[in-house]
């Protein structure tokens, strides 16, 4: 096989460049590519967001399409090395020219000089196989060595520029319908080539500027949008309760806020737990407000629930303050995990949803005052406009023992030595009270010697003597049968009619209900 046939195997096997990526992409409008492959120039251009010609048809009947620079792309004589058909014109994403370098006077672009409109790609690095269509109805105008004018009935002019000119479909005063065929794809250029591509452009009249060549690029991707329909992953921001970056949102050092973020689903699928809030610009970066409740530190939550197309998803979370002083601006967007991310798709771009938080020193947040409180196996509180924090085994009551048990009745002492920890009263070291069946003290036993573990709480269930309070005529004495005295229930040895005085032991409290406490 000779040389010549391989150079035109392989040409022909570069024409076949099919798209590297089935998700439109689009960079911004303003968006230059750089000579010799470098980074693309945001904002070198136009940044202009309006589409000028709304309700246009895009003006190639079929996609997939690539609107993107001819002198700046592989092969192009400012582009990185490879040839017109190298897969990557091929991709996405998109970039806007239509400021790009030329001598044609250009009002609206920066540097008052520009391009006029955008070089578009058909699906494929073939001559002459891709339609060209009308954008809307109107009358074919003018048709030069490698251009067709059709002058729309909205007042636009629509340029078609480096069609097969031996190969038009119209002429010269037609009327065409919105999508109606105008010619082929090529690369026409009065008598020379270029390559092949479309040049689309959109004269009309500018408010404040007059009859101009205006912006393309916006109207391009609107009419492309509703040609290939929409992307599998693309959202539009709603609302959020975290306040606005453009607000104020201080924080205490380690504040913790609860809020949400909305966005309306309007790609073609439905969200689910694999669609992620992240975080963005840069993208994966770890976020210095990570909550507890996110799945890590670059990715924040799913939706709340799934949400198909048309739908709002609520995305709720925290955010916690970062501990040192300072400014944290943080941007978020959504990623499909492991397919894209939703920046890539036409929105929202990774600069839009943010949340700006400002650590002040010196400020407690609203919900922890100057008395301990428990926080989890901590206490907190306010001391001096800062957030003092200790850490406990066991807290009860803003209390806490860091080495040991809770002490849960606040007395001072733990349950690994108080006797009753739900009562203030009894703790080792208490006033013992005597006779009362209450071990006050901790100590085993009741004051007056008598065993609080085995203390019998008196004759009767009432604590008592029995039902019969003594013998009738209401006389509060009587005689035991072995001739002791009774006496209020208490009973002492001794003889009929001897005297008061020599009672050795004192009854306290028989009247009320005994009761035993044990450790």
């Amino acid at each position: 096989m000779n040389r010549a046939l391989l150079g035109v195997m392989a040409v022909a096997a570069a024409s076949l460049a099919a798209p590297a990526e089935a998700q439109f992409r689009w960079e911004p409008a303003g968006t230059l590519m750089s000579a010799g492959g470098g980074a693309p120039r945001a904002g070198a251009g136009r940044v202009d967001a309006r589409v000028y010609a709304p309700g246009m048809r895009f003006p190639m009947e079929a996609g997939p399409a690539y609107a993107n620079s001819q002198i700046y792309g592989p092969g192009g004589y400012m582009g990185p090395s490879g040839g017109q058909c190298d897969t990557r014109n091929y991709s996405y994403p998109w970039y806007d020219n239509y400021c790009e370098s030329r001598s044609w006077d250009m009002p609206l672009c920066p540097s008052g000089q520009g391009h006029q409109g955008q070089d578009i790609r058909p699906a494929t690095c073939t001559d002459s196989v891709h339609w060209v269509v009308a954008g809307a109805p109107g009358t074919v105008t003018n048709i030069g060595s490698y251009s067709v004018y059709v002058t729309g009935d909205d007042g636009r002019r629509y340029d078609y520029l480096h069609m097969n000119s031996r190969r038009l479909a119209v002429t010269r005063g037609q009327r065409v319908t919105r999508g109606q065929r105008l010619g082929l794809v090529s690369n026409d250029f009065g008598g020379t080539s270029t390559t092949i591509h479309l040049h689309f452009n959109i004269r009309m009249n500018v408010s404040g500027v007059g009859t101009v060549y205006a912006p393309t690029y916006m109207s391009l991707v609107e009419s492309y949008q509703e040609l290939v329909g929409p992307p599998a992953y693309r959202a539009q921001y709603v609302d959020q309760t975290f306040p606005l970056a453009s607000a104020p949102f201080e924080l205490a050092p380690g504040e913790v806020v609860t809020g949400h973020i909305d966005l309306r689903n309007t790609g073609s699928e439905t969200w689910t737990s694999n669609t992620r809030l992240g975080t963005s610009n840069p993208r994966d970066a770890t976020s210095p407000m990570q909550g507890s409740d996110w799945l890590g530190g670059h990715r924040v939550t799913g939706p709340d629930a799934n949400t198909p197309p048309g739908e709002v998803g609520r995305f709720s979370f925290t955010v916690r303050a970062p501990d040192a002083p300072g400014d944290y601006p943080q941007f978020f967007n959504l990623v499909e995990e492991g397919v894209a991310w939703f920046s890539d798709s036409g929105g929202p771009a990774d600069d839009l949803l943010q949340i700006r938080i400002t650590t002040v020193a010196g400020r407690c947040p609203a919900d922890i005052g100057a008395d301990w409180t428990c926080e989890g196996a901590e206490r907190v509180r306010c001391s001096g406009g800062a957030v003092e924090r200790e850490a406990c085994a066991g807290c009860a009551a803003g209390e806490c023992d860091p080495g040991g048990p809770a002490d849960a009745d606040g007395d001072g002492h733990n349950t690994s030595v108080d006797c009753d920890d739900t009562d203030a009263t009894i703790y080792p070291g208490a006033a013992d009270m005597c006779g009362d069946g209450i071990d006050q003290n901790c100590d085993g036993v009741d004051a007056c010697g008598v065993d609080a573990g085995a203390r019998d709480a008196g004759p009767g269930s009432d604590a008592g003597p029995s039902a019969d309070a003594g013998p009738t005529g209401g006389d509060a004495s009587a005689m035991t049968p072995t001739g002791g005295l009774v006496v209020g229930g208490c009973s002492a040895g001794g003889t009929q009619g001897a005297a008061w005085a020599w009672f050795g032991v004192v009854c306290v409290g028989l009247s009320r209900r005994s009761r035993r406490r044990s450790r």
